[in-house]
């Protein structure tokens, strides 16, 4: 197999202070240009009536009319998208800005680090950085802005504004096994073996198989989204899910994710609206089966969003 690819993803989020119902089209190419500008490429799409989603050759992108949400992983650079970004988008009418960076397996192989690419930020934001875990174990960089407006100004809680990360290392080696297609498996195979293809079942689906090896998936229904992407590599494996479908309680779908891909340790992220309580609670289990959680750290930032970060480790 090969070695150190670096599958934790990077991640930015804007979010448009109005919707803009042509913001969506890419007969102008504007899409293609802003994943190309961060080193990757359009593999295939689907669409709803409230969102597009974009399978990258590296993760993932979203569009709806008010916001887009792009992931990338391997090499990519993803902040030089945002230039291509703001220009598609016009800084004037950006209201949040939100831009996340997972600890690396392999640092040093790429072409930026976070310090870098807060100063390539800073040339277009006014915001602030934090660091969610501890400094020498698996920790979630993170950059966030906000329009002067948009500061101090709860987000509406009616809104179900949230998002659940599960970002997961040291995949169980059977696991590896199934992500490791022979030449007649497609991608429904792999879902199918793994018990992926319960997750959302009624969600559209768009899945990919690359060669040698590794897994992308986006579902989307309405305004919401799944995206899975599998490294299978032994010397470094990671699956990351992703979600905006809001539940009453994650609990049964957390484990049916630990039991599909099995990690030896993994990070949660729960992204929230404020409101009177704590991001998650009352949503997200305070232990998860077969898990213990050494760390737990929460931030509030001033415009109206927080984050839960936790990570687990397997008993």
């Amino acid at each position: 197999m090969g070695i150190e690819f670096e599958g934790p993803e990077k991640k930015l989020e804007l979010i448009l202070s109005e919707p803009d119902p042509e913001l969506r089209s890419n007969a102008d190419g504007r899409w293609d240009a802003v994943v190309h500008a961060s080193g990757a490429e359009i593999v295939s799409s689907i669409s709803s009536p409230e969102m597009d989603a974009y399978l990258l050759s590296e993760s993932s992108l979203f569009v709806w009319d008010d916001r887009v949400l792009m992931i990338t992983c391997g090499k990519t650079t993803l902040v030089k998208a945002v230039p291509e970004l703001i220009r598609t988008l016009k800084q004037d009418r950006i209201g949040f800005f939100f831009y996340e960076r997972k600890s690396l397996m392999y640092p040093n192989a790429q072409n930026a680090d976070f310090e870098a690419d807060v100063a390539g930020l800073a040339k277009h934001f006014t915001g602030k950085s934090y660091r969610l875990g501890p400094a020498n174990y698996d920790h979630v960089h993170i950059f966030y802005a906000s329009a002067p407006e948009k500061q101090g100004v709860p987000a509406p809680e009616e809104d179900e504004d949230e998002t659940l990360e599960l970002l997961m290392h040291e995949l169980d080696p059977s696991v590896l096994k199934a992500f490791i297609p022979r030449a007649e498996e497609s991608s429904a195979d792999i879902e199918a073996q793994t018990g992926i293809d319960r997750l959302y079942p009624e969600m559209t689906n768009d899945s990919f198989v690359f060669k040698p090896y590794g897994y992308s998936m986006n579902r989307i229904s309405g305004e919401h989204y799944v995206t899975i992407h599998v490294t299978p590599e032994e010397s470094g494996s990671y699956a990351s899910f992703e979600t905006n479908a809001p539940e009453a309680d994650y609990k049964d779908r957390i484990e049916q994710i630990t039991e599909i891909f099995r990690p030896g340790r993994f990070t949660l992220v729960f992204t929230e609206a404020v409101s009177d309580r704590d991001p998650g609670e009352g949503k997200l289990p305070k232990k998860i089966s077969g898990y213990r959680r050494p760390e737990k750290s929460l931030y509030e930032f001033d415009s109206g969003y927080a984050v839960l970060f936790s990570n687990f480790v397997k008993k």
